[in-house]
């Protein structure tokens, strides 16, 4: 204790000898301490807000990714003399402010690209990886590299500030205004959603089943027969992206500028590639996205170029689904999927072009039908005419018997209220059989037969209304899976699975509905073989074998028709049956593992039991392990052929692991475990072979 008043005494008598230079001292220090604070200070948001208004895109950056990264680090180029710059420019506008009151003219900050590859931020080989955002495929390197329509992009071309909450992030406008904007052969007066790189160069086929209009849709089927996207999606474009006269004097107002005709080229290099301009600050905004049916919207860049005045009311309203009497509204299953006129009314030779202009053919082409359905569609147009033609006829002689009725009944009892109602009856029926006739019904063929089976249950009701005694018959005529879309297949074979299917001898020769295999229309696509057993397994089970359905299981048990592996056949060929395991199918039961397991222990001993659980295991775990590979592959080939790239090395690699995979899934694998620990190690090696290149490549 005594030391420390020593001490402190001693400090004391030092400060007093000397006062004069301790205060400089200690008055110095405080000023660098207050130098420092300050200079910290003026980089804050804080201090920014005193002048400008930094509310709200401070919360933006608190919320976004780079909240740990201060404001200086991108709004000043790296460096110390950048730094120090940046800060004479900010004394001499503050110096300002304070002095007259008003600043010089307005300061634009911009972010240098330099400021997002700086040290310990982004990096170039992160940037060489093309990547999916949102379900488009991107490639950092061909924004920033190359020149895109003639134009040297930035890091801020994209990662802009448009969104109020959203700091730096990628929005949508500039995307479209590039895209978009006169992408077509002949600018936008011929093309209105032709797009830079076409649809595929951005966006990723949408995997599995979609719900559209409560429906089911997949788009891999179409895809696979190269149907255009533009033949569902072609209203996608809102808005023209044009420049308003009168724009450029939003910001500038000096003579020699104003007075000055530019290029596109030089005006994107100052306002994009040198100074940070928002697209959306010249172009008016563009929109991409899929909108209503341009037909029903009367789109004035499409329709009105030919006609002054709505046309076709007959085929619209029937394509719509509405107007009829007597029939709830029920548009096309077309309608309802967004397809416009064009994808059926367009010559097959014309260009990919004429999608997106009024050359249209008069009447619809059976060959747009095999276009998107495939073949064989040509035939149901076909089909619908001449079904729609029989019923048309014969609800036109019905009508016009009817109405010689009511001629004879109007001369004796023309007045009377029963005539009138029946005469309202056949005005209605002739309504519906009219739209039918004029909107040409096969553009809403199942609605069409519904007016007209209103049409002549409304004749039997006039009838009845002018005598009491007669019974009106009721017309239900409705469209089936194979008057519908699936004509003739009934006599088709098809395959499935490892098979092929003869529907003539399920439908024709058991007289099996198409509800008995197939899913409902509200779930269309799906097979089940919920019934097979019921004719294959138990008694009638000798009509075939078991090998001419279970095909991937005969494969597995011979021991080939694998690929890159040879033939080994297990050793229970032509030693074991299939009944003597799967005894269950006798009696038209599906046996469980632990059944088999127990089978196996009754021919064998006890051991068996844990062998065919060890095999299962085995099985189980190598599907595995190649599953996500296999997904892994498929998803980076998928990519290339979207940007246009070519696969076939990778294809053939992935091929063959795929098909030795699905051989063993399906045959499964514990019917011969030596061969399918061969085929699956063979698909194993092929897919690592395959993801090795696929690295390269990146």
């Amino acid at each position: 204790m005594n030391t420390l008043f020593k001490v402190f005494s001693n400090v004391i008598h030092f400060l007093s000898a000397r006062k004069k230079k301790a205060t400089y001292g200690l008055l110095f220090f405080l000023i660098i301490v207050l130098f420092l604070g300050g200079f910290k200070y003026s980089e804050s948001p804080s201090f920014c807000g005193l002048c400008h208004n930094m509310k709200e895109y401070v919360d933006s950056w608190k919320t976004s990714s780079h909240n740990k990264v201060s404001c200086l680090n991108c709004h000043r180029n790296p460096g110390v003399m950048n730094h120090l710059q940046g800060k004479w420019v900010d004394f001499q506008l503050a110096l300002t402010y304070l002095m007259v009151g008003k600043g010089f003219k307005k300061v634009h900050y911009e972010v240098d690209d330099g400021n997002c590859m700086q040290k310990g931020c982004h990096k170039i080989e992160d940037l060489q990886r093309d990547m999916v955002y949102k379900n488009v495929a991107f490639s950092h390197g061909k924004h920033l590299g190359e020149l895109r329509r003639g134009i040297k992009l930035r890091c801020t071309s994209c990662h802009a500030q448009l969104v109020q909450g959203a700091h730096l992030t990628v929005h949508g406008i500039n995307c479209f205004i590039c895209h978009y904007y006169k992408a077509g052969p002949r600018g936008e007066e011929e093309c209105i959603s032709c797009a830079v790189g076409g649809c595929t160069s951005c966006h990723i086929e949408p995997k599995g089943d979609i719900k559209v209009k409560g429906w089911n849709f997949n788009h891999r089927k179409y895809i696979a027969r190269g149907v255009a996207c533009e033949k569902c999606h072609l209203s996608v474009v809102q808005g023209d992206g044009h420049v308003p006269e009168g724009k450029c004097v939003e910001c500038h107002n000096e003579p020699v500028i104003l007075s000055t005709k530019y290029t596109s080229q030089v005006m994107h290099k100052k306002h994009v590639t040198d100074h940070k301009i928002e697209c959306s600050k010249c172009h008016t905004p563009l929109r991409h996205e899929i909108g209503s049916i341009l037909t029903f919207t009367r789109s004035p860049t499409i329709c009105d170029k030919c006609h002054s005045k709505e046309m076709h009311p007959g085929p619209r309203e029937l394509y719509r689904g509405s107007g009829g009497i007597g029939v709830p509204d029920s548009p096309s299953l077309m309608f309802t999927t967004n397809i416009d006129c064009i994808a059926c009314h367009r010559k097959g030779e014309e260009s990919q072009a004429a999608l997106h202009t009024t050359k249209y053919a008069e009447k619809a082409i059976g060959e747009a039908c095999v276009d998107c359905h495939g073949e064989g569609y040509d035939e149901t147009l076909k089909h619908w005419k001449v079904l729609l033609s029989k019923a048309e006829n014969e609800s036109n002689q019905r009508i016009f018997n009817v109405q010689k009725v009511l001629y004879d009944f109007e001369k004796t009892r023309g007045g009377a209220a029963d005539f009138k109602k029946a005469q309202n009856l056949l005005n209605e029926a002739r309504h519906n059989y009219s739209f039918v006739l004029l909107g040409k019904g096969v553009h809403n063929i199942e609605y069409s037969f519904k007016l007209l089976n209103a049409a002549n249950n409304k004749t039997e009701q006039a009838l009845a209304a002018i005598d009491k005694g007669y019974k009106p018959k009721e017309f239900q005529t409705q469209m089936t899976c194979t008057t519908l879309c699936h004509v003739g297949v009934e006599k088709r074979t098809v395959p499935f699975n490892d098979i092929k299917f003869s529907h003539e001898t399920h439908v024709t020769g058991k007289s099996l509905k198409c509800s008995d295999c197939h899913a409902p229309r509200e779930n269309h696509g799906k097979t089940f073989q919920k019934n097979c057993a019921d004719c294959h397994h138990g008694k009638e089970m000798k009509k075939v074998k078991c090998e001419d359905c279970h095909v991937s299981v005969k494969r597995i048990v011979q021991g080939k028709g694998g690929i890159g592996v040879k033939e080994r056949p297990s050793n229970k060929l032509d030693v074991v049956e299939c009944m003597d395991c799967h005894r269950g199918v006798a009696a038209k039961k599906k046996d469980t593992f632990d059944a088999i397991k127990k089978r196996c222990i009754e021919c064998h001993d006890q051991s068996y039991g844990e062998k065919v659980v060890r095999w299962k295991a085995s099985s189980e775990g190598l599907l595995k392990k190649v599953s996500p590979k296999i997904d892994k592959v498929r998803e980076e080939i998928g990519k290339i052929e979207l940007r246009g790239g070519h696969t076939f090395v990778y294809r053939k690699l992935f091929g063959e692991a795929e098909f030795n995979f699905n051989l063993v899934k399906r045959g499964n694998g514990v019917h011969n475990l030596e061969y399918m620990e061969e085929l699956l190690e063979f698909a194993n090696n092929r897919l690592d072979e395959a993801i090795k290149q696929l690295a390269k490549r990146k």
